[in-house]
């Protein structure tokens, strides 16, 4: 029912009551949901009933209590708060306000709501600080105040992810979450504390990336020598004794001394072994679709990698 219809019906109720002692708490009732006063209107409805059961201003009043309860239950989720909300729902029993729930149980806005709660109250403070950006990011009633969480804990738990991270048996990237500190919370003392620890494990994975780098170029060298190979012996003229896999062999360049110029297992191996050595997922990942690269398409992207203690913006 409307809130238009639910008022004429309570004014034609008016007119027919006279003097029933349920006219007076109706009618502040009336002008406290007018005013915005949810609460207090609730309230002053419940005592229409009481004040004269069989008035007919009673079903009016039960009815406009559980409107009400629908608009508190769509606030709390707008703030967050969808225990509340959900607690409401066991309080309404007239069949258009169970619809409203029902309606409001399947919306974005109270999945993102109770997504939030759950962060909140999570132990994970990790987990916690990725969901509020994931709903930070979105538009959802909770996106503000998931924004407010961040803006205050934010720096703290960033910072104690890039100590856990940049050592060399650490937990996450260094090199990501040094970012993203900076990023985000570019003014914070977290910020300048946690540049400290990124460029210490910077110090320390340096020569292992340019080494890492070493592999990448050999892994280039291989396919380039495949490629012009096979190219080499499609334009050549095959001969009873495979005497042209010799000629293009020399054409491309492969040392003689090669025994399988195309086996990339040794290589494998120390890549993997180096990239063992890095740890860094963030880095790890990096040299990981580059390497993809040289063996899908042949191409090769090289890293800037700056010496340790280079201007930041050199990085």
């Amino acid at each position: 029912m409307s809130r238009s219809i639910a008022f004429r019906i309570a004014a034609l109720a008016l007119a027919l009551a006279g003097c029933d002692a349920a006219k007076e708490p109706m009618s502040k009732a009336r002008e406290a949901e007018a005013a915005g006063k949810i609460p207090e209107a609730k309230a002053l409805y419940a005592e229409v009933c009481k004040a004269a059961e069989s008035s007919p201003f009673c079903p009016v009043a039960k009815q406009r209590i559980e409107a009400l309860t629908v608009r508190e239950a769509i606030t709390l989720v707008t703030e967050g708060q969808t225990a509340k909300a959900k607690e409401l729902s066991a309080t309404v029993s007239d069949a258009p306000a169970k619809r409203a729930f029902e309606a409001l149980s399947k919306t974005r806005a109270m999945s993102s709501a109770a997504a939030f709660e759950e962060a909140n109250a999570s132990t994970d403070q990790a987990a916690a600080r990725a969901k509020m950006e994931e709903l930070a990011g979105q538009s959802s009633p909770v996106a503000d105040k998931a924004k407010e969480w961040l803006t205050k804990n934010g720096p703290a738990l960033l910072l104690a992810e890039v100590k856990a991270a940049c050592k060399p048996d650490g937990t996450g990237s260094c090199v990501d979450l040094g970012k993203k500190i900076a990023k985000h919370f570019p003014a914070s003392p977290e910020a300048g504390e946690a540049k400290a620890l990124v460029d210490a494990e910077y110090k320390r994975v340096h020569p292992l990336l340019k080494q890492a780098e070493a592999l990448l170029v050999q892994r280039l060298e291989v396919s380039n020598w495949k490629n012009k190979y096979d190219l080499c012996l499609k334009q050549a003229e095959p001969s009873p004794g495979g005497y042209e896999m010799q000629v293009c062999k020399t054409e491309v360049g492969i040392p003689e001394d090669r025994g399988d110029p195309f086996s990339t297992s040794f290589l494998e191996g120390a890549w993997k072994k180096k990239l063992g050595e890095i740890h860094d997922p963030g880095w790890v990942k990096s040299l990981e679709e580059r390497w993809g690269k040289i063996e899908r398409d042949g191409i090769y992207d090289p890293a800037s990698l700056p010496k340790p203690g280079e201007p930041e913006s050199k990085k």
